[in-house]
């Protein structure tokens, strides 16, 4: 959603304490902190999520403001009661079972489109002619259909959950009823299931840009590279990415995470809600079992990851500034954006020299 509002990998936000009204707080104050106590100042947008800063998330969102972004995340298949219509959204505070996680994270890992988790593939009667074979909307990223398909990422439809996912096929009678429960009912499915019968695939909405998709999935990449989720490098295997969760008191921990095959979410707690225990994070409780399963499931097959979409561009950034610099630049780093946002940023970058330039000029 920010980076529909402007925001870049490498925009700069404040990493630092926050205090703001809140009446259900015993002196009115909402006081959030991140994970370890400790504040970094500002830093580039793709650092303080790969650290899972807290205080960035909340400024980030304050700052796209609460009321867009709720409406943004029924794009990911979650309803809008489940999410807290205040700041602490940022802090994952909604309610969601592991399997709306794991459809949220799907998004990204299919291209951007909004499928559901559905539980009976096929039924097929005592002589094994299948009655009903499920129908479900796929991503079909590469289908001719969905190649001619030119509408704008948006919103899912307001019918998405009752969609009739599991339709029979190749019998006369009518459909049957959708197996949708609780927003389970379609899924991506890796090849024709339909045999013979010859029928347009069921397309899934498009919810999000092919391009913010690949600037998010390449943070939660490095999420996992060098951040967070860093243990789950032992798999070796280059086209995984994730993002860790944990709640406070440590009452829930998580982990989900995703390649263009798979998405798995992991949730750890208790079910009366008592706390994990001290130190029981999402990167310590949930992040193994990911691993142990991942690894397994994704044994022997090959990577799996998204192209880089058009206009997307790679430009020569300053660390601190998170701005285009030269690329002599000795604090220069790689950075992906969107073609658009270039200019702008370069822009920038020109007022920020000259107003250098001139404070040096002011001391003498």
């Amino acid at each position: 959603g920010a980076f529909d509002r402007g925001f870049t990998p490498a925009s700069i936000i404040n990493d630092a304490p926050l205090a703001l009204p809140d009446p259900s707080k015993p002196n009115g104050i909402w006081t959030p902190a991140n994970d370890d106590g400790k504040f970094a100042g500002p830093m580039r947008l793709r650092e303080a999520l790969v650290q899972s800063k807290n205080l960035v998330s909340i400024r980030l969102l304050d700052a796209i403001g609460v009321r867009y972004m709720r409406e943004y995340a029924t794009r990911f298949g979650f309803l809008p009661d489940a999410i807290p219509a205040n700041l602490s959204m940022a802090l994952g505070t909604a309610s969601v079972s592991p399997m709306s996680m794991a459809r949220g994270y799907a998004v990204f890992a299919n291209g951007g489109y909004l499928v559901t988790p559905y539980f009976i593939h096929e039924i097929d009667d005592r002589n094994g002619k299948p009655v009903y074979v499920a129908n479900p909307a796929r991503a079909c990223r590469n289908c001719q259909e969905r190649l001619l398909d030119t509408r704008p990422p948006g919103p899912p439809p307001a019918d998405m959950n009752p969609t009739p996912a599991n339709n029979l096929v190749g019998t006369d009678g009518p459909p049957a009823e959708s197996s949708s429960v609780d927003g389970v009912g379609e899924a991506v499915l890796p090849a024709d299931v339909h045999g013979d019968i010859a029928h347009p695939p069921v397309l899934a909405p498009r919810v999000i840009e092919a391009r913010n998709d690949y600037l998010i999935t390449s943070l939660m990449k490095d999420v996992i590279l060098r951040g967070t989720g860093s243990a789950a490098r032992a798999l070796d295997r280059a086209d995984l990415a994730g993002k860790t969760g944990s709640t406070n008191d440590h009452r829930d921990a998580w982990f989900v995470g995703f390649n263009g095959d798979l998405s798995t979410a992991v949730w750890v707690g208790f079910d009366d809600y008592s706390s994990l225990g001290r130190g029981e994070f999402g990167a310590k409780a949930a992040l193994p079992i990911w691993m142990e399963f991942m690894g397994n499931a994704l044994k022997g097959l090959p990577l799996n990851a998204l192209p880089m979409p058009p206009g997307i561009s790679t430009v020569r950034i300053n660390r601190q500034s998170g701005l285009p610099t030269s690329a002599d630049d000795p604090d220069g780093m790689d950075e992906m954006f969107k073609v658009e946002d270039i200019d702008r940023l370069r822009s920038q970058a020109a007022q920020k020299k000259e107003q250098d330039q001139q404070h040096a000029y002011d001391i003498f």
